[in-house]
């Protein structure tokens, strides 16, 4: 059985690019996902913005203002994936990256933890 990822994003007043973060979540080639967003008490549109995907297979929650880490902690806390996708609602997922990241897992068993970043 292939691996759950869950792909987890803290949000905070991100009206401006939580739609394409998440479709860029929603668009990986990696099919076994779990999407959830966090809302932290934005006071913009971010929350109404990221409820539209709740029938996407998105889970959308919402907590008073408690900062980032709060927001990434409720969603760990909620989440069922075997691997940890963390993404800043104002980021982009390349459309493989999580299909390359577990390819590399499974060909290094002894590996728990993979890291990998792009800049620009």
């Amino acid at each position: 059985m292939e691996s759950l990822v869950s792909i987890l994003i803290p949000a905070y007043n991100a009206e401006d690019w939580i739609a394409e973060t998440i479709e860029s979540a929603l668009g990986q080639t990696w099919k076994r996902k779990e999407i959830i967003v966090v809302d932290d008490g934005s006071t913009d549109q971010t929350l109404a913005i990221a409820r539209r995907f709740a029938s996407r297979d998105v889970s959308v929650v919402t907590q008073s203002n408690q900062g980032a880490s709060a927001a990434r902690n409720n969603a760990l806390s909620i989440s069922q994936g075997d691997y940890i996708q963390w993404l800043d609602a104002d980021d982009l997922l390349a459309r493989d990256k999580i299909e390359q990241q577990i390819k590399v897992l499974h060909e290094c068993p002894s590996k728990r933890t993979l890291l990998s970043g792009a800049w620009g």
